[in-house]
């Protein structure tokens, strides 16, 4: 509703413009609808549940071939669940993280978490795994023999599905970087 009404308040602007500088009409139309519709749009897009970051847990700097934990942050917007990394069969879409491809590391091991609760949803009929809230996820990778040294990105994917008590949002994937110093060759 309060894009209709600012479309009408856009429309009555025009025509003041259009009364004021007959000349000038197409272009003040072409300006205002134009803002018109981008605040349709934006009105639109959907907004963030989940606020994501990624950092690598380890000493001064990490050396080739060892093993650091990647660390995932995840802020939950109140009153929405994030789905664990496990997930019943014919349940909501488990989180996942990956390790996207790319000449610093390897992925060393599963992630894990902290233990999420555990739920009967209605929706699907069976015991659900979430986090609420804020929460942590730990991935093991192990850095490549030939990665270079100095400061690096290990780019990662999380996909993931929030809900609340009336609606889901679809699966979403972000991708995220966590940077890295790596030691120099000996």
């Amino acid at each position: 509703m309060t894009s209709i009404f600012s479309l009408m308040r856009l429309m009555r602007m025009a025509s003041r413009l259009r009364a004021q500088a007959p000349r000038r009409k197409p272009l003040a139309l072409v300006l205002l609808f134009g803002t018109a519709l981008c605040g349709v749009s934006l009105a639109q897009a959907p907004f963030q549940t989940v606020q994501w970051s990624a950092s690598v847990i380890s000493g001064a700097t990490a050396k080739r071939g060892g093993i650091v934990t990647v660390e995932l942050s995840a802020a939950v917007l109140d009153g929405w669940h994030v789905y664990a990394l496990t997930q019943p069969p014919g349940g909501p879409t488990a989180l996942r993280v990956t390790l996207d491809d790319n000449p610093v590391a390897r992925t060393a091991g599963a992630p894990s978490g902290a233990a999420p609760e555990k739920k009967y949803d209605p929706s699907f009929d069976l015991d659900t795994y979430f986090y609420s809230h804020s929460f942590t996820l730990h991935l093991p990778v192990r850095l490549k023999p030939h990665a270079d040294s100095g400061w690096q990105q290990i780019p990662l994917s999380v996909r993931f599905q929030t809900c609340n008590g009336r609606e889901c949002q679809p699966p979403t994937t972000v991708h995220l970087a966590a940077p890295i110093e790596v030691a120099p060759r000996a």
